[in-house]
């Protein structure tokens, strides 16, 4: 029988390490613990919440409800015709899974070192870096159906994938847990190194030093130099995404500041880099007591010591307020807020 614990600190639970104490806590290794926690917050009219590793998680001081830790380890490989499939329970780390794949010689993932969290948050959100996203290689997952007890696997396409985004972040998705994930690494690899710091590192896709664990290694070094270290400063990645707008007003702010970075996309829209807007605003480097911008990325928000979710939120809203005043465009955040909502 699954034991569910009151009143537990959450205070080691997420990278940005927040002060928190959740309503209730659970872990679940198996499918039936699972329902049972379901069945139990159902009971007790507690929402439900899951919590993997708490890489893109910002908690409040209190989050009520139960909070469901899963634990589906193990990696795999599987051999395919047209190459490998490596399949990972979605507890497991993101970046072990990584680090497998290069050990095992296989190219594919390497763009994606260095990422905090795990494979079902990583898929849950989409995730990507340097080139690659976690729906390129996709090939399905396996996620049980909180509502029926029954287990479904999706493909790709089901998915629903989106930038930072997918089905599983949807409210009809969010009675899914995600047990594992297949990823389908290519027979014939080839770099993704269209990223400018790759690009003038290995010279081009077809360079002779452009290995997977070469690449894999070039990205945690890119990381490391712009990025803190989670284990010395708490933070969530990334806090904003990159918004999209229509054309018309991406053309407008580039009349009027020429070097904001634009992404054509398809529709009439653009996408705007939002680090860009945050450093034009000029919030790079600034600091309130426990909350601040990281001085080497304008995207990465970092707790100074001692911040509860409360003050992340406060500090987020300010940001998001100056560059909304300067440049007419909204941010909306990354990490899922847990235990309150963005405009609360």
């Amino acid at each position: 029988m699954i034991k569910i614990k009151e009143n537990y600190s959450l205070d080691d639970r997420t990278t940005f390490g927040v002060r928190a104490t959740a309503e209730a806590w659970a872990e679940a290794g198996t499918t039936g613990e699972l329902m049972e926690a379901v069945e139990a917050a159902k009971e007790r009219g507690w929402p439900l919440h899951v919590l993997g590793g708490g890489s893109n998680v910002i908690l409040m001081s209190r989050v009520p409800g139960l909070v469901l830790h899963p634990v589906f380890h193990g990696i795999r490989r599987e051999a395919e015709k047209d190459g490998t499939l490596i399949v990972a329970g979605a507890s497991e780390a993101l970046d072990r899974l990584v680090r497998t794949s290069i050990e095992w010689g296989l190219g594919g993932l390497e763009n994606l070192a260095a990422i905090p969290g795990t494979v079902a948050g990583a898929v849950v959100q989409n995730a990507g870096a340097y080139g690659l996203e976690i729906a390129e290689r996709l090939a399905w997952c396996r996620a049980l159906d909180t509502e029926t007890g029954k287990e479904r696997v999706f493909t790709t396409e089901e998915c629903d994938f989106g930038y930072r985004s997918s089905f599983f972040k949807t409210e009809a998705g969010k009675r899914f847990i995600i047990l594992e994930a297949a990823f389908r690494l290519p027979a014939r690899w080839t770099p993704v190194i269209a990223y400018k710091e790759l690009a003038l590192a290995f010279g081009g896709k077809d360079s002779d030093a452009a290995t997977p664990a070469a690449v894999e290694a070039k990205v945690r070094e890119i990381r490391a130099a712009k990025l803190p270290d989670p284990r010395e400063t708490g933070s969530a990645g990334s806090f904003f995404k990159n918004p999209v707008v229509a054309k018309l007003k991406a053309r407008e702010l580039i009349t009027l500041h020429p070097s904001l970075v634009t992404y054509p996309l398809a529709g009439g829209r653009a996408k705007l880099a939002a680090g860009w807007l945050i450093d034009a605003a000029g919030l790079k480097g600034y600091a309130e007591e426990k909350v601040g911008i990281w001085p080497k990325h304008a995207l990465i928000l970092v707790n100074r010591g001692g911040a509860a979710g409360e003050d992340v939120l406060r500090f987020a809203h300010e940001v998001r307020d100056r560059v909304e005043r300067r440049f007419g465009v909204e941010l909306e955040p990354e990490p899922v807020i847990m235990g309150a909502g963005w405009d609360d």
